[in-house]
């Protein structure tokens, strides 16, 4: 699903969140107020409502993968830190605490799976962080990373970490109560929330309990952001020459370079590439002819596809070379071989 990049102004004075310093307010023409979204609960909660009047219509979890937008006064590092940025971002709606702790835990450990999925699972830790006015901790995923902003102390025993934030108050890990905490920087690429009934409360979502009693649903929230996840893969995993992405995440299987403007040469190079095409290999040709030899590999290094296939007249009429980005060395092989493995 897609929820609407703005909202009226009225959604968030219901939940008395419109003088939040990140919003961005819009008025229209006819003087009705908007904020672009920075986060969707008061567009969700009443947008279920319509559709939940019963336990057994619980629980219910919804997402969508938007824009949203914040009005940061340091927006900076790129697609690190923006005031425009790509958010998903889930909701879930349950009958009783107990429940949404099962689902919370859950979701826990699917966002585990995502990130070891991405390459950053040996840098992604579960992080204690203020739950504000929610509860008494949320918990972010940061990776760790140098140019990190937030400052994060990582339990040297069972690996969770808690935020700067709340260190005054947290000696010890909240998980294990070890005080060997060791300070280190993180990007955080995902958060989740136990938000409790303080927005079915506002917006009066109310479902019929198995007694007859009507009831309040608990909320949690959960999101990952995918354009900072990204910044942060790159962070991580480049050299000098660019970007070394990790194959799970790579935008192309294989980045062809075709060294030569001769039509066989060519017509040969656009055989291969059809032939990949037909393997599921998702294949970036370049065979521009107004640029050098070099400048096309050097292309090939700051893209950072993870595997560089060169077509050129001096590897012969079979042979092609190729190379992992994640290693130095090239091999050149036929391209029958290379199609075959």
């Amino acid at each position: 699903m897609c929820v609407y990049l703005i909202s009226p102004i009225e959604l968030w004075q219901t939940t008395k969140r419109d003088d939040m310093n990140v919003l961005f307010h819009v008025d229209s023409r006819s003087g009705q107020g908007f904020v672009l979204n920075p986060t969707t609960e008061e567009v969700i909660t009443p947008l279920v409502k319509q559709y939940i009047k019963s336990y057994r219509d619980l629980p219910v979890s919804l997402y969508q993968m938007n824009n949203k937008f914040r009005d940061e006064l340091r927006a900076k590092s790129g697609i690190l830190r923006g005031r425009e940025f790509m958010m998903k971002d889930a909701y879930s709606f349950h009958e009783s605490q107990e429940d949404l702790q099962a689902y919370y835990d859950i979701v826990t450990e699917t966002y585990f799976r995502i990130f070891r999925t991405l390459g950053l699972g040996d840098q992604t830790v579960l992080t204690f962080a203020s739950g504000g006015d929610f509860s008494k901790y949320s918990h972010e995923f940061q990776t760790v990373c140098p140019i990190g902003e937030d400052t994060i102390y990582r339990c040297g025993k069972c690996n969770v970490a808690v935020n700067k934030e709340i260190i005054g108050e947290q000696q010890t890990c909240p998980s294990c109560d070890s005080p060997e905490l060791i300070e280190q920087r993180g990007v955080e690429v995902g958060n989740i929330f136990q938000l409790g009934n303080r927005f079915t409360t506002a917006f009066d979502l109310t479902f019929r309990d198995r007694d007859g009693r009507e009831q309040h649903p608990v909320m949690g929230c959960y999101g990952i952001g995918p354009s900072r996840t990204m910044g942060t893969i790159v962070e991580l995993s480049h050299d000098e020459r660019g970007i070394k992405w990790p194959k799970s995440v790579a935008p192309f299987d294989a980045h062809m370079v075709v060294l030569g403007k001769e039509k066989e040469l060519l017509d040969r190079a656009d055989d291969y590439y059809h032939q990949l095409q037909g393997k599921g290999q998702d294949v970036v040709i370049d065979d521009r002819d107004n640029v050098s030899n070099g400048e096309k590999l050097a292309t090939a290094d700051l893209l950072g596809v993870p595997t560089r296939i060169v077509v050129s007249k001096r590897l012969g009429s079979q042979n092609v070379e190729v190379k992992d980005r994640h290693e130095e060395n090239a091999q050149i092989v036929s391209f029958n071989d290379y199609l075959n493995r």
